[in-house]
């Protein structure tokens, strides 16, 4: 600590005592005593300082472009030492800040804190909230994440309504008509420099009027309490029962309380939030827990149209983004330009309201208005909140939204962001885009478990109702698996399978073809195979696939399966050598199940099935003379209609081949 002598020398040659009493009101008078009802607006000051400075040390780490804007923030929550904390104190902070601004407007209201001379004070206040706002907006983009873009698309939106300016307005802050490097760039600007600059500009000004008003106020008390000037202050004034009390330590130390105690929930929300806002949803679908725990996701999926995401506002704009959809498009610019407008009106006219209606009643008005616009605000963005979690998709939807997160942000810590971007991660990921792929090509017709895929039903209209819709061919999930084979063989015609094949074109032909047929004549209590011939041929086939996930059957399990499928050797149900003319080389060929390669020909051929390059050629050419022929009814997919990249992406998605976690899998 300095001495005082020491403390005297600087401030004789700097000042510095008269600054730090300007900038932080340290020897000014307060208001009457000090009081709890005014320390909002000093919390604000603070808060601004936090943010400040957790900006500014992430500014250290943080890249604006669409290719680093991810993963620097990713690289900040998982990487650098408290990154994660500085982060949400910055993110939880600014929300903190609109509903101080709030409550601090609202506290000036009901203290008449707008009268003459003070509607400047009011004003600026205003003006301070309205900058907070923006850098709220701004910086919930900067990650570039799926909820920063969706909002910002959202929010630029509204903005693009607005009548003469809107397009303009737009343009400006997006940088153009669409999305990309240099959004982030204007917003980058706009967040860290533009903004930050006007908010501190009206800070100083803010306190300077204040600072100004209560030395006025100081000198008028001194004066009426002066008996050597001729001054007397009416008896109704307020001013005449003002007990001025300096700034530091009285209002100083219940500003400091209030910071610390908001500072606080911050904190809180940072460590509980995340775990209480996902814990209720369901992330069972494609084993999407595997990559890393909902509760611990901080960061959405990196920004990218492919993957779906339902777009939402920040919790402010909430009541506009409701009201545009409860009015007719042509009447949209009434709520998203002219509602705010009539709402920044109401509210800059405050200090005439007395003017009209009387100090009392013009008070009264002005309490009623915001209070009452609050509460409709507040109806308004709650109605639409419960409307969205009621949906039922929505936790699907949600929980999709959270597996997409956890799987790139595991990908990003497993194996880094590449060069080409954070959505690559994803975009190159068979088990994130393979159910999007088969959703697509594949979901028309098959099944994945019951749904297509992403765990949406697939859907139809019938008699003018959205209804789930049959499938018409057969359910995929585990396909070329020893289970999937041996419950085919067992009952082709089941409505997991063949089932449902009659309602398609040529489909009846397959449906009450060799294959059901077969099953009819050689399986089930009259059936010359037992369940353990089907599971030993299916172990056999399947052993073709080369699955990660395929269990080595044991040698005489592989000769049994050999047995059925060339029909050598085959022992009925008592044990005995006997002829079986229902044995597979019949009609499918396979190497590994008919040494002597006499069969095949005239069903799908079974060497390497459901293998990598099985399942590409199938797909691509599914009526070729390997596969199902001159039967086929199923259309081909060429390059034309499914890339090499996607069908690689689907084949590895139906074989349960990705990146995992753990390396056994």
């Amino acid at each position: 600590m300095l001495s005082e002598k020491t403390k005297q020398w600087i401030d004789e040659r700097t000042g510095y005592k008269n600054f730090f009493h300007a900038i932080f009101l340290l020897n000014f008078p307060t208001k009457r005593r000090s009081r709890w009802q005014f320390i909002w607006g000093g919390a604000l000051v603070l808060m601004m300082l936090i943010e400040m400075v957790t900006g500014a040390l992430m500014m250290t780490v943080y890249s604006p472009s669409e290719a680093s804007a991810w993963g620097s923030v990713h690289y900040m929550e998982t990487q650098v030492d408290l990154g994660w904390f500085v982060r949400g104190l910055h993110h939880y902070t600014a929300h903190m800040m609109i509903v101080a601004i709030i409550i601090h407007i609202f506290l000036v209201i009901i203290s008449a804190g707008y009268r003459k001379p003070k509607e400047f004070i009011y004003w600026t206040s205003l003006m301070i909230g309205g900058v907070i706002i923006g850098l709220t907006i701004t910086g919930n983009a900067l990650p570039w994440d799926q909820k920063g873009y969706w909002s910002y698309q959202i929010e630029t939106s509204i903005a693009g309504t607005m009548p003469v300016i809107g397009s303009t307005l737009r343009s400006l802050v997006v940088g153009g008509s669409e999305f990309g490097n240099l959004t982030l760039t204007r917003l980058y600007t706009i967040h860290v420099m533009a903004l930050p600059v006007i908010a501190i500009l009206l800070f100083v000004f803010h306190m300077a009027l204040i600072r100004r008003e209560r030395l006025r106020t100081a000198k008028i008390k001194e004066a009426n309490d002066d008996p050597n000037v001729d001054f007397e202050l009416d008896e109704d004034d307020p001013v005449k029962d003002e007990i001025t009390q300096p700034y530091w330590p009285y209002q100083t130390t219940r500003t400091l309380i209030l910071t610390l105690v908001l500072t606080g929930i911050v904190i809180l929300q940072i460590v509980v939030y995340p775990s209480m806002k996902n814990q209720h949803l369901q992330v069972g679908i494609g084993d999407w827990e595997e990559d890393l725990p909902a509760s611990a996701i901080k960061l959405e999926a990196p920004a990218d149209s492919a993957f779906p995401f339902v777009a939402r506002p920040e919790w402010f704009v909430r009541f506009l983004f409701e009201l545009r959809h409860m009015v007719p498009k042509e009447l949209e610019v009434l709520v998203t330009a002219v509602l705010p407008g009539v709402i920044l009106a109401i509210l800059v006219l405050v200090p005439f309201y007395e003017k009209v209606f009387g100090e009392k009643w013009g008070q009264r008005l002005a309490v009623a208005v915001y209070v009452g616009g609050l509460l409709i605000i507040t109806g308004i963005s709650w109605y639409g909140i419960k409307q969205e979690r009621s949906a039922p998709d929505y936790a699907l939807d949600r929980s999709q939204e959270l597996a997409y997160a956890a799987r790139a942000s595991w990908l990003a810590s497993k194996n880094g962001v590449p060069p080409e971007g954070p959505a690559s991660l994803l975009l190159n990921d068979p088990k994130s885009m393979g159910p999007l792929i088969f959703a697509q090509h594949c979901g028309i017709c098959h099944t994945w478990n019951g749904h297509d895929g992403t765990g949406h039903f697939i859907m139809e209209m019938k008699d003018g109702k959205k209804v789930k819709a049959t499938p018409r061919a057969s359910d995929l999930a585990g396909f070329a698996t020893t289970k999937w084979i041996a419950e085919f063989l067992a009952d082709p015609t089941a409505p997991k399978f063949f089932g449902h094949l009659g309602s398609s074109k040529g489909g009846d032909a397959i449906l009450n073809g060799d294959m059901s047929d077969w099953a009819k004549d050689y399986v089930g209590p009259e059936g010359v195979l037992t369940k353990e011939d089907l599971e030993a041929v299916a172990a056999l086939i399947a052993r073709e696939a080369k699955r990660r996930d395929y269990e080595q059957p044991s040698e005489e399990v592989i000769q049994r399966g050999i047995s059925v499928f060339s029909g050598a050797d085959f022992k009925d149900k008592s044990g005995k050598v006997v002829e079986f003319y229902g044995y597979c080389a019949q009609c499918h060929a396979m190497k590994a199940g008919d040494p002597n390669e006499e069969g095949g020909g005239a069903a799908p051929d079974f060497n390497g099935y459901g293998s990598e390059k099985w399942l590409t050629d199938f797909i691509r050419k599914p009526g070729g003379e390997h596969f199902y022929g001159e039967k086929n009814i199923m259309p081909s997919f060429e390059e034309s209609k499914l890339s090499k990249h996607d069908i690689n992406l689907l084949v590895k998605w139906m074989r349960s081949e990705w990146q995992r976690p753990t390396e056994e899998k």
